[in-house]
């Protein structure tokens, strides 16, 4: 007996902050779309409170 997997998975709501609110993205209009779409993510270690960079950085501060 084989099962179709695909009708038996439910579907990720994937959720963003939007002007101060925690929203579905499938709720957004158009142009907020647009723009969590351009929206860049980074890493903890590209973060500036991330061990050695951020110690560099307030070297440099000093």
């Amino acid at each position: 007996m084989t099962t179709n997997t695909q009708a038996q998975r439910t579907p990720c709501e994937c959720f963003s902050r939007s002007m101060g609110f925690i929203r579905p993205v499938s709720n957004f209009n158009i142009g907020k779309y647009s723009e969590f779409c351009e929206r860049k993510t980074f890493t903890e270690a590209n973060c500036l409170s991330a061990g050695q960079r951020h110690s560099e950085l307030m070297k440099k501060a000093a």
